[in-house]
């Protein structure tokens, strides 16, 4: 190689060494100079972590303010951690967290591969942690790269089974529920009421989430707090319910059912009672059995556990979740003080009006009987409620018409709902002629429009293919016949099924029937008798209190309406009232040696037959107020398949009005007998 080829070629690797030093110290400065700001972040976020700092959802609080029902507990948290484990770890990492917490290692790698989640944020595998798989976790630190511990708030129930219904509970905000609200600041992973107050009183009890900034080793392990800003509790609630009272109500239904299901009545195992403030409509104390535990809620809900509280009518006819203080029921002879409303205020009658009661009253062809054989003799209407008699009722409805029967049960209230805060209330079922003509013309109208055409289209072939005039004519006679025919089915089917019929009245007088109100409603309707016609709307909760101690806001009672019922009749239906407590009366035999005037009124709703075509318990209701002469609270319950209204529902409507006027339960004959 000649000296001249060789400088020439070491010019030629100078100038590529030169270029390629150009392009490397060009790209250096570039990223030095233009682009420090984007790597100085780059750095920052390897090197710092934003943690939220979940908020203490607020308390809830009986009406005393010192009985906690619900509160948020300290638990310990396991997540991962995006930013602190490489794709090529997670099966390691998943398998070893896996056998720490006992848990499926598919499940762990299906939350850290959700496409849905934010991968700054941690991943929540495990919440309430007991503390020694904490300490396991710690022990296993170098194989657990981004596993991190919290300590996060859980929702606790304090007393378990106690008044589910109205508490609710909190679970993980749904994706549908976070669509609604994406403006509010939820993100998935968020905690949200899910039923009863925790979901009416969501915007108050959430808290707002502190936040903290933390330097964090290679490792992601935590180094020193950069910046915090702390969590706001949300707000307490403070209720009108009382411990003391809700704890007698639940108690008392507990043993009431526990004695019937021992002495004839097995399927006596759900039920309600309510206790309203009758000049104020605050509700008191509301039980719903069976009851459940929401704490259950804070972890997988297993099977068992969903049978109990979700299960159908072959598999559990009693699901626990049901709030049956809110669910329609037919209310049977508590219904008879609406009536007598419809039957004086008409003017179809007077209180002193009198009808004979031999046990039974022929009507249209049909015989109906009272609850007792032998009947009740003369009676008028306050001996008529006293002894809740069917006969007269049945004259009365007929007397009243079913216009005024639907015209007084929505003056009371009855069959819509009341407005109480709380979700899923039930409006019940008022029937009037309108309700049955659009519930079953339709349907009927539908299935007779398929017959006649089937008959036309029967006979357009047939006449299509007659041979004759004479063939045809006879054909179309034919086909107008049995149109004619089939128009007096319907015609006749029509007048049982869709137009009313004076047996319905007679029916709906007693209250069975098609009838449906909720034991909610049957307390408000008694307290307006009670307060002289004023309609309250209940409410459970009281004031809204922030956690410095500061009213947020203050409820009040609220007036909803006023029953259109004169001040006489509603003073003689409560002379009727009284004397259901007083000797003759069906609840005589419960409330003889209690040392307050109660005012009530028994039930028994036929249920229908069982699967061998034999008539079913009836449901027991009760309702009643006290006193009697300066009425201060309502109440009404019922118990399931439990016969007699007075031996069932009436006897926890007594402890509970023993527990408001502090009476010894011991003092009172626990026994009791009634007569319908």
């Amino acid at each position: 190689m000649t000296e001249k080829i060789l400088v020439k070629k070491l010019k030629v690797f100078l100038a590529l060494v030169t270029i390629i030093f150009a392009v490397l110290i060009s790209r250096i400065a570039y990223v030095q100079l233009v682009q420090t700001e984007r790597f100085t972040t780059l750095s920052e976020q390897n090197r710092i972590r934003p943690v939220t700092i979940p908020a203490k959802r607020g308390e809830v609080f009986d009406s005393t303010g010192k009985v906690i029902l619900a509160k948020d507990r300290p638990v310990y948290s396991v997540s991962v951690s995006w930013l602190g484990i490489q794709d090529q770890d997670l099966d390691k990492v998943a398998a070893t967290l896996a056998s720490i917490l006992a848990i499926d290692e598919n499940e762990i790698k299906e939350k850290i591969k959700d496409p849905g989640i934010r991968k700054f944020e941690p991943i929540r595998i495990a919440k309430d942690v007991p503390l020694e798989v904490v300490t396991k976790i710690e022990e296993n630190r170098a194989d657990l790269p981004g596993v991190e511990i919290a300590v996060e708030p859980m929702r606790e129930y304090v007393y378990q089974d106690f008044m589910p219904h109205i508490l609710g509970y909190v679970r993980e905000i749904t994706e549908k529920q976070l669509e609604r609200h994406k403006d509010d600041g939820y993100s998935m992973g968020d905690r949200y009421g899910q039923a009863g107050l925790e979901n009416m009183y969501e915007e108050f009890l959430r808290g707002q989430d502190g936040n903290l900034l933390v330097e964090v080793d290679k490792s992601q392990h935590p180094v020193r707090e950069l910046a915090k800003e702390q969590p706001i509790p949300g707000n307490n609630l403070v209720l009108n319910i009382d411990y003391r009272l809700q704890k007698t109500a639940e108690e008392s239904m507990d043993r009431t059912m526990a004695s019937l299901q021992q002495n004839g009545y097995p399927d006596a195992r759900a039920g309600a009672v309510v206790m309203v403030d009758v000049n104020s409509g605050k509700v008191l104390a509301m039980a719903s059995k069976p009851g459940f535990d929401p704490n259950l809620f804070n972890g997988k809900i297993t099977p068992e556990q969903s049978e109990a509280l979700f299960g159908g009518k072959e598999t559990n006819p009693f699901p626990a979740f049901n709030n049956r203080a809110m669910m329609g029921y037919p209310p049977g002879s508590t219904f008879k003080m609406i009536t007598a409303a419809a039957v004086l205020e008409s003017g179809k009658a007077t209180i002193h009006d009198t009808y004979f009661d031999p046990g039974s009253v022929r009507l249209f062809g049909r015989s109906y009987g009272c609850w007792k054989p032998s009947g009740h003799g003369t009676v008028n209407l306050v001996k008529a409620i006293q002894t809740s008699c069917n006969v007269y009722f049945y004259q009365m409805g007929l007397r009243a018409g079913v216009e005024n029967l639907t015209k007084y049960v929505r003056e009371f209230g009855l069959g819509q709902k009341t407005g109480i805060d709380l979700p899923n209330e039930a409006s019940g079922l008022i029937p009037s002629k309108e309700w049955k003509r659009e519930l079953n013309e339709p349907s009927l109208q539908k299935k007779y429009e398929e017959m006649y055409q089937e008959i036309e289209d029967k006979y357009a072939e047939k006449i299509g293919n007659a041979k004759s005039e004479s063939e045809k004519k006879r054909l179309l006679r034919q086909k107008e016949n049995e149109l004619k025919w089939k128009k007096k089915e319907y015609d006749n089917e029509a007048h049982w099924s869709v137009e009313w019929r004076e047996y319905e009245t007679i029916i709906m007088s007693i209250g069975q029937g098609y009838n449906l109100y909720t034991p909610l409603q049957l307390a408000n309707y008694v307290a307006a008798i009670a307060n002289g016609g004023i309609r309250y709307q209940p409410y459970l909760v009281d004031s809204v209190v922030d956690y410095k101690g500061d009213i947020v806001k203050k409820y009040d009672k609220k007036e909803v309406g006023k029953v259109d019922v004169s001040p006489e009749t509603l003073a003689a239906i409560r002379r009727g009232m009284r004397a259901v407590a007083e000797p003759g009366g069906t609840a005589y035999g419960i409330f003889r040696e209690f040392p307050v005037e109660v005012a009530g009124k028994t039930g028994s709703a036929q249920t229908g037959k069982d699967k061998n075509g034999k008539d079913k318990p009836t449901h027991g209701l009760f309702v009643a107020y006290a006193p009697y002469d300066k009425p201060e609270v309502a109440v009404a319950g019922i118990i399931e398949y439990a016969g007699h209204g007075g031996s069932s529902a009436g006897l926890v409507v007594r402890d509970l009005l023993a527990e408001y006027f502090k009476i010894d339960r011991n003092q009172i004959p626990q026994g009791g007998v009634s007569e319908e």
